[in-house]
């Protein structure tokens, strides 16, 4: 009896964290972005939520958290339209919180500037406001940011390179110049010497 009952207890505690591990996997977070970033320019972001078959959540909000050697801004707008910077305030999405359910995407165009060069750490979660701010899902992003002049010395050296490589004395094929030069004098000459003998059978 006690092995029935401790192998029972064993089976609903490994159905209790499938049940766990499958309902964290029905909401998410994508984070993406393409090419390099440097210091001081833009960067357009994409933060996407998506969820399937999601249960009923009716009270949630992102939570924002960055670390690095500075704070970048993270500007988003709102349905108005207002520039909120996500980095600043911490979070996204009314302080009241928002629902979310079943199959939807939920993707926030974000704009991305990042002071100084250097790598930073952007983790997005989202909360359960009735459930003591209870994490449901998060993500973690790594940033490598660059120097403007690391950028610039690179496409530097890359264009150095390529006309150091292929700009190169070109090999001799052909006739020449001087070769032509030479062939054109002789012919000239030929022609005159034949010139000058006709002229003397002719007197």
């Amino acid at each position: 009896m006690k092995i029935r009952r401790i192998v029972s207890l064993l089976l609903v505690a490994l159905l209790m964290m499938s049940m766990c591990v499958y309902a964290a996997d029905e909401v998410n977070f994508i984070i993406s972005y393409e090419g390099t970033v440097t210091e001081n320019e833009p960067k357009p972001v994409t933060i996407v939520l998506e969820g399937k078959s999601a249960p009923t959540y009716t009270k949630v909000r992102v939570k924002v958290e960055v670390s690095g050697p500075t704070t970048p801004k993270l500007i988003a707008k709102d349905s108005l339209g207002t520039e909120i910077d996500i980095a600043q305030t911490g979070y996204w999405g009314p302080d009241g919180g928002f629902p979310i359910q079943g199959d939807f995407k939920n993707e926030t165009p974000v704009t991305a500037t990042f002071p100084e060069a250097g790598e930073y750490t952007i983790k997005v979660s989202l909360l359960n406001l009735e459930n003591s701010n209870s994490v449901i899902t998060e993500k973690t992003i790594t940033v490598d940011v660059q120097k403007q002049a690391e950028i610039t010395n690179t496409i530097e050296n890359t264009i150095t390179n390529v006309v150091n490589n292929e700009v190169t004395e070109l090999p001799k094929t052909g006739t020449s110049l001087m070769e032509y030069t030479i062939y054109a004098f002789i012919i000239v000459a030929f022609v005159y010497m034949i010139y000058h003998i006709k002229q003397k059978n002719i007197n």
